[in-house]
């Protein structure tokens, strides 16, 4: 079977567009030619190659056996002649027409173009390069080991040509022998020079044998490499498209959002901005009212001493004034017993001269007494306005009541120094007639009752005050409490404003930042689309 029939038309050949191949790797007539040119292969090669054919075919078996008994010894190489849909012996059947068609072509576009297509099959099986490159490798052992054998063959069929020739001189072996340099004549340096000449053209004619096989062969692997690189280049291709329309598709899809986010975020750090003004200025506020708070308190305190000694003014004056009492109760016992001794109006008189002196120094500090409660419901009024709470109507209705009571009670007292002052003048005219004294002591009695009774009053009065004074000051001991409480809530409120204060800063700063970053996406986006694709370099460059 012709070899270019059986070469390069496997299975595979229907997932290959063979001429969109060729025009993508430019191989066209000049560009054969110049590479033909490049390595020096000429009309001489072909010629070489010609005269291999039959080398070529005879050991075709023993090379295409070899050749697969080596490249099966490793896993990678195996694995990729499992995926050829072709067997082993297909495979090395396929070989043998190659290394035929070494020799046997005509070295034209057809010929490049079939080479070209055979490396775009090994590169659709996923053969490495490095694998297909490496091939040839073992093709130069094989086929150097039948060049060197035939190199060999005609280095010693030219010796025989050489010998026959010195034959038909009449010199025989001992020509031979000369021309070695062995025939003892000392005139006789190295090899007779056509004898050399002759060695050196069988060895220069098989080492251009090699070359020339080396030559095509390397023509063979620059298109299969091209074959590569278009590969390579395709892929490159689709994925540069892939991504400028993918980066199409971001743009488009992420414009929008991108310029809402950016939006958003202006709002977002111009509201931050503005809560972080009304923080700053919430927690000036709070520091001041802060301030006030521990202002507030230490008045508090100052009511509340106050108040504590207004309580103990006001328990002294219910002290004094159940004393009145009981001194007005001891009054009123002496006039009934004076009521009731007539007999002796002298020793009574002389006893009422002595009540009535007690009844001046009880006079004297139910006065005090009363003074004191003035100043009490003075103090209770000044409190009360101090205060300026809920508590304050009702210590001044307290507070007028107690100076009620107290005026009542110097008014009374004041009777009390005229009636006493009348018993006293009553008492001297006793001595005259005791009727009248005893008259005037029942005056004297009765305006004792009604002193004792008014005494009681205040005694009441005083005392309902005292216990108010405790409520109140137990109050004020509590609102100074709360006030206190209240300072140290306000202090920490403060603390957390100016905490929220700096959190809100950040939080402006950071949305900043953050629409500052989305228009850098937004601009990294659009520059996906916006560049121009650049001319890309040669495929051969890139590899």
């Amino acid at each position: 079977m012709d070899p270019k029939q059986t070469f390069g038309q496997g299975g595979l050949n229907q997932f290959l567009a063979a001429d969109e191949l060729i025009d993508r790797i430019g191989l066209d007539t000049d560009e054969i030619a110049w590479r033909k040119e490049f390595v020096g292969f000429d009309e001489a090669d072909e010629r070489r190659l010609a005269d291999l054919e039959t080398l070529l075919r005879e050991n075709q078996n023993e090379i295409a056996d070899d050749f697969y008994d080596k490249i099966l010894q490793y896993k990678q190489t195996r694995d990729v002649i499992d995926r050829s849909p072709k067997g082993v012996e297909s495979l090395k059947q396929t070989q043998r027409a190659y290394l035929v068609s070494l020799s046997t072509g005509e070295y034209d576009q057809s010929f490049f173009a079939n080479r070209a297509r055979v490396g775009k099959l090994h590169e659709i099986l996923d053969m490495p390069l490095k694998h297909y490159v490496g091939q040839y490798g073992v093709y130069y052992t094989l086929l150097l080991h039948q060049l060197n054998e035939r190199a060999q063959e005609q280095v010693v069929d030219a010796i025989e040509e050489w010998v026959e020739e010195q034959d038909s001189d009449g010199s025989g072996l001992g020509g031979f022998v000369n021309a070695l340099g062995f025939g003892g004549d000392d005139d006789d340096e190295g090899l007779e020079e056509s004898f050399e000449e002759t060695v050196r053209d069988a060895v220069d004619d098989g080492m251009m044998d090699v070359l020339s096989l080396l030559r095509i062969i390397n023509l063979d692997m620059q298109i299969a490499t091209d074959t590569y690189v278009d590969s390579y280049a395709q892929r490159l291709e689709d994925s540069i498209e892939r991504r400028q329309r993918l980066a199409r598709e971001v743009e488009k899809d992420v414009q929008g959002p991108i310029e809402e986010l950016h939006e958003a975020g202006g709002v977002i750090a111009s509201r931050a901005q503005t809560i972080s003004s009304h923080t700053a200025a919430q927690a000036r506020n709070t520091n001041q009212a802060a301030t006030e708070l521990g202002e507030l308190s230490a008045a508090v305190e100052e009511v509340a001493s106050v108040a504590n000694e207004v309580r103990s003014e006001s328990k002294r004056a219910e002290q004094l004034t159940a004393e009145g009492v009981d001194a007005a109760d001891d009054a009123l016992d002496e006039l009934e017993a004076i009521e009731g001794a007539t007999e002796d109006v002298t020793q009574s008189a002389a006893d009422l001269e002595t009540r009535t002196e007690e009844i001046d120094a009880v006079l004297e500090r139910l006065d005090d007494v009363a003074e004191r409660t003035t100043v009490l419901a003075k103090n209770a009024k000044i409190e009360a306005s101090r205060s300026g709470n809920s508590n304050s109507g009702t210590m001044g209705v307290i507070a007028n009541e107690v100076e009620s009571f107290a005026e009542q009670t110097k008014r009374d007292l004041a009777a009390i120094e005229d009636a006493v002052e009348g018993v006293r003048r009553d008492a001297m005219k006793t001595v005259e007639t005791t009727e009248e004294t005893a008259e005037r002591i029942d005056d004297g009695t009765d305006r004792v009752r009604e002193t004792m009774d008014s005494l009681e009053e205040i005694h009441a009065a005083v005392g309902q005050t005292a216990t108010k004074m405790e409520d109140i000051a137990a109050a004020t001991d509590q609102q100074a409490r709360n006030v206190e409480s209240a300072a140290t809530t306000v202090e920490e409120i403060s603390q957390t404003a100016d905490q929220v204060a700096d959190a809100t800063e950040s939080v402006a700063a950071a949305s900043e930042e953050q629409t500052a970053s989305l228009q850098s996406v937004g601009e990294t986006v659009s520059r996906l689309t916006d560049e121009n694709d650049e001319e890309e370099q040669p495929v051969y460059e890139q590899v």
